[in-house]
């Protein structure tokens, strides 16, 4: 039997190679210059993998419902491996954003799919806490480990022409390894290979399924797409934000944005523990919510305090830290709140969505950061974040395990609509009745967890 921690790291590996590759183009329009790349195509190159990945979430996401979710996981790693080798060898700008765009494919498929089979193999309610748990592995890993290689081989003398290939290089080893652990570790859940079943009996299609859930769908597609316009407008581009108006080196920005992955990581680790005291909900509120005040601070004083580096550093941390609560709740929401016959479209749409407001993020910041415009960068989070807040307060239902268990059930018994209504409805407690509290009795037993 495989070890729990085995079938996680599995599960996880494709998401800590995407954070991974995906913090590579933070550096490479660097160091390759071989390239003479023009600012353009410096912009394609950031921004061609979430168009890969939009095209991958819609696909694979809807397919792993049909062919399973080992299946979808290993397809995606296969995907990912292409596009990094071709990465790698890329020998001209156009090839690498080709490369990026098959990269984008496997990458894209790893998030509906990842979720979902953690969500799904949960033995009890704990969903939004294993997915948590992955998002601590692949985010916090993923984006720690790529400036760690960067700058461990920038201060060793590696000519550049070599340096941004290697970094590609390790983005394949990390791949062919997740291939590997996939082919031999992963099955389907026990929940999936059941909604199969059901899902047979009474042949209900992919949109009658979904058509009852157009407002969490417009909630968890819509706050994941305003997420991840800042999170990945800032990350494409913190690098630069960091150098802007320093004589310092290059290799210290980099090591800077190392720190700032690492020093996150608490915030990741905290997110598991508070999504089982906390609802799901609540926590995207308060993470968007401490994001935009961040950012407030950061916008209207950004002159001054660029020049007290410290302080700007530290503010600069505890709103990625602050960012890092709906990065884990947009992921885990998503993977949650659809029925398992349909999980994998449902969170398939959502982080398509959040991949195209990547798309957005990356170029409109890169070109707002090649115009040093950088306190309206920040003014440009400050509104987005605030939307966000909206968003999730109007289309997130605020529900815990029972909520979810009786949803499904409605689902798998041929009934959406009343699912939906259920899902909406409350917390629950073990036998149907609207809790009292976030629990009837306060956290009714050491299994349930907010979900």
């Amino acid at each position: 039997m495989v070890h729990p921690l085995v079938t996680g790291v599995a599960t996880g590996i494709g998401l800590l190679t995407d954070k991974y590759m995906l913090g590579a183009t933070n550096f490479v329009e660097h160091y390759a210059e071989d390239f003479h790349a023009t600012d353009a195509q410096k912009d394609f190159v950031k921004s061609a993998m979430y168009g890969g990945a939009i095209l991958g979430m819609i696909v694979m996401g809807p397919l792993s419902d049909i062919i399973g979710r080992r299946a979808g996981l290993i397809l995606c790693s296969i995907i990912t491996l292409l596009g990094a080798l071709l990465s790698t060898f890329a020998w001209g700008e156009n090839v690498l954003i080709a490369a990026r765009i098959v990269t984008g494919i496997g990458m894209g498929g790893e998030y509906p799919l990842a979720s979902s089979h953690s969500a799904e193999s949960s033995e009890t309610s704990d969903g939004a806490r294993n997915v948590a748990l992955l998002y601590l592995f692949g985010s916090g890993g993923g984006q720690a480990l790529c400036p760690l290689v960067t700058y461990i081989m920038d201060v060793s003398g590696v000519p550049p022409n070599l340096l941004w290939r290697w970094i590609f290089g390790i983005g394949s080893i990390l791949s062919a390894f997740g291939l590997v652990l996939r082919w031999l570790t992963t099955k389907d859940s026990e929940k999936f290979v059941a909604s199969k079943k059901a899902e047979a009996e009474h042949k209900e299609n992919t949109l009658s399924l979904l058509k009852p859930y157009w407002r969490p769908l417009l909630g968890t597609a819509g706050s994941w797409c305003l997420y991840d316009i800042v999170e990945y407008g800032l990350k494409q581009n913190d690098a630069a934000i960091f150098d802007a108006g320093s004589d310092a080196p290059y290799s210290q920005s980099v090591l800077d944005v190392f720190l700032t992955r690492l020093l996150v990581i608490p915030s990741l680790i905290a997110a598991p523990w508070l999504l089982t005291r906390i609802s799901s909900k609540r926590v995207q509120i308060i993470g968007f919510v401490g994001c935009a005040l961040c950012n407030l601070v950061l916008a209207t004083a950004y002159g001054p305090l660029k020049e007290i580096t410290a302080l700007f550093f530290t503010l600069y941390i505890v709103q990625l830290s602050f960012q890092s609560l709906p990065g884990v709740t947009t992921m885990a929401i998503s993977a949650e709140i659809y029925p398992s016959m349909v999980r994998g479209t449902g969170a398939g749409i959502s982080a398509a969505c959040g991949k195209l407001g990547a798309t957005i993020g990356s170029y409109f910041f890169t070109e707002l950061k090649n115009q040093e415009l950088i306190a309206t960068i920040f003014w440009m989070v400050v509104a987005t974040s605030v939307l966000a807040m909206l968003l999730t307060l109007v289309a997130i239902p605020f529900y815990n395990g029972h909520t979810l268990d009786a949803a499904d059930m409605l689902a798998r018994d041929g009934k959406p609509d009343q699912a939906v209504k259920v899902l909406f409805s409350g917390p629950l407690n073990h036998d149907g009745s609207k809790a009292g509290g976030y629990y009837s009795d306060d956290l009714e037993t050491e299994d349930e967890s907010d979900a």
